[in-house]
């Protein structure tokens, strides 16, 4: 009987044994904060994807600065952290996950000459893992400066991973009489009821700035974090545009047709003051936060 015991004993001991197991290591490799030094930078650093841009002044020494890095739990980074670097150029960190398979590459880019015209000339993919583009401009040095950022990011979370760059709702086209890209934006229909919340539209929107996908479902009007530093006292706005109305119904943005009811489109400059509280705009205030001084738009009719 004794040896019935024992026996039962190990088997027991055996299954617990069995059901232990060493938690995964994480495959994120991201950097999740990066900074200058406050006698360097004009602004917070933009992290849009695999691409670092951040402000800096005319007059700074970018030749030797030791940045601040911050990365995913357990992730290591090369160049390590705590070395100094020459910003006067692109500068590119490898972050390699705490699970060793996983890789990113992230170029940071260090602006002082800002661009403030804008051709939609060059577009990259600059998701790796997708197609959709988006459109990067190049400043007086020849640096290029990925400013923009689009609905495409939030598109792309639940459209398979193959989708051809032509199908999202903003990509470059052709135009006829110049042979010159420009941006297409259109407004598509969305995935309806997705994690909890309905999304029957999917608005065609370019900005200056960044698309916060963590945010795109939950709430879409707190997931575009509007604006892009400036240095000079804007005096003129202009662009030129086509615009042609959807056919069909007006669906609303509860997913409700609106009979009778014709699509517009919106093309505005926003001009505002950042500050402790306040870094950049989002949905809810774009056009009417106080920190605003000034708004172009087109046409000229369109209140805000």
């Amino acid at each position: 009987m004794k040896l019935s015991y024992i026996l039962l004993l190990f088997l027991f001991i055996a299954a617990c044994f069995s059901c232990i197991q060493d938690e995964p290591l994480s495959p994120y490799a991201d950097i999740t904060a990066f900074s200058l030094p406050e006698n360097v930078r004009l602004s917070n650093a933009t992290i849009n994807q695999t691409n670092i841009s951040v402000m800096v002044r005319k007059t700074a020494d970018l030749s030797s600065i030791v940045p601040s890095i911050e990365i995913s739990e357990g992730a290591t980074i090369h160049p390590e952290i705590g070395t100094s670097q020459d910003f006067s150029k692109n500068v590119q960190y490898t972050v390699t996950a705490a699970d060793g398979k996983h890789q990113r590459t992230f170029t940071v880019q260090a602006i002082s000459i800002p661009v403030y015209s804008y051709d939609f000339e060059n577009w990259e993919a600059l998701n790796s893992s997708r197609k959709y583009e988006t459109p990067v401009e190049y400043n007086e040095s020849g640096l290029k400066m990925t400013i923009w950022d689009s609905s495409n990011k939030g598109t792309a979370i639940y459209w398979p991973s193959q989708t051809p760059a032509s199908e999202y709702p903003i990509r470059r086209t052709e135009t006829h009489a110049t042979g010159r890209y420009a941006a297409e934006m259109t407004t598509q229909e969305g995935p309806g009821d997705i994690i909890f919340v309905n999304i029957p539209i999917v608005a065609g929107s370019l900005f200056t700035g960044v698309l916060n996908p963590l945010n795109a479902i939950a709430n879409p009007l707190l997931a575009t974090e509007f604006g892009q530093p400036v240095m000079e006292k804007p005096l003129l706005f202009k662009g030129q545009y086509i615009y042609k109305p959807g056919t069909g119904s007006y669906i609303d943005s509860k997913g409700k047709d609106v009979p009778g009811k014709k699509d517009t489109c919106a093309v505005y400059s926003v001009f505002f003051r950042s500050d402790e509280k306040l870094e950049r705009l989002d949905g809810t205030n774009i056009l009417t936060h106080p920190n605003i001084v000034a708004i172009a738009m087109m046409p000229p009719e369109m209140k805000a």
